[in-house]
């Protein structure tokens, strides 16, 4: 059974978080029992928005990507289920109304579970696909707007972050002030089992480990931007974040407009004329 903490591609999410032992109850069972019907038509409620409008569809990506999150984190976080995008993006490629795709992207990166699929589904899009931004396109949301035909950015706009991370809280210190302490045994050749487990320390080799899934993250990271975006320079992804200008003179954008503008940009690249 994998135990891995997952890895995160964002600006600024958090790691942890505190749930009520009701919450845990609940997941613990959810894989016997099934998910009840009033969190299906949850689930179907919060999913990423669609429209078409002279033949120009408009998909909307907002917040945390994660690959099927808990709905608490959906509500009261603003996570997005990346599963339920890349659904999405695939049901307008076969949708005949749909000549392009505009991604409306405002999100600051997540989780690289489930991400990578989204990034080929566009990279390998038969539709012209213009990704869109004027809050943020971060981390793991750049990382799938990249492979658009073309991307477009307010002046504004918080694009790149290209990179890739880790992060645990390491409290055994503090529990073994308070007199607890967390023990882990596990099969001899385990050395990475358990890594990360709250409240056990961090060996310096499963501390190596992490740093591996980290940087393995990014070359993928890297070279999926680079097969869509080559004029990008090494030194523009070293994960800073920058402005729409600064983004469009290191190549990470297009051009800089507002949505309507890249509407009529999807529109002209449907119809085979240059952008």
């Amino acid at each position: 059974m994998a135990n891995n903490l997952p890895m995160m591609l964002a600006t600024q999410v958090p790691m942890i978080e505190v749930r009520a032992a009701h919450t845990l109850l609940r997941e613990a069972l959810q894989p016997a029992l099934g998910e009840p019907e009033s969190w299906r038509k949850a689930r179907q409620a919060l999913a990423p928005r669609a429209t078409v409008e002279n033949g120009i569809a408009v998909l909307e990506i907002s917040g945390v990507l994660a690959y099927r999150p808990d709905l608490g984190d959906m509500f009261f976080d603003g996570f997005e289920d990346s599963s339920e995008v890349l659904a999405a993006y695939r049901r307008l490629q076969t949708d005949p109304e749909a000549k392009a795709v505009v991604l409306n992207v405002n999100s600051p990166g997540g989780f690289s579970v489930g991400g990578a699929e989204i990034a080929d589904a566009v990279f390998k899009s038969t539709k012209p696909t213009v990704a869109w931004v004027g809050g943020m396109m971060c981390s793991l949301a750049y990382w799938i707007g990249s492979q658009a035909s073309a991307v477009i950015s307010t002046r504004s706009a918080m694009v790149g972050s290209i990179g890739a991370y880790v992060s645990v809280v390491d409290f055994h210190r503090m529990l073994a002030n308070a007199g607890i302490e967390v023990k882990v045994f596990r099969n001899k050749e385990g050395t990475f089992k358990a890594a990360g487990m709250p409240g056990a320390p961090i060996t310096d080799d499963q501390a190596a480990e992490f740093t591996r899934q980290a940087q393995r993250s990014f070359d993928v990271f890297r070279v999926d931007v680079l097969r869509a975006r080559n004029a990008i320079p090494d030194e523009a992804m070293q994960g800073q974040v920058f402005d729409g200008q600064q983004a469009k003179r290191h190549g990470l954008v297009d051009a800089l407009g507002d949505l309507e503008y890249a509407k009529a940009v999807a529109r002209r690249l449907a119809k085979g004329q240059p952008v």
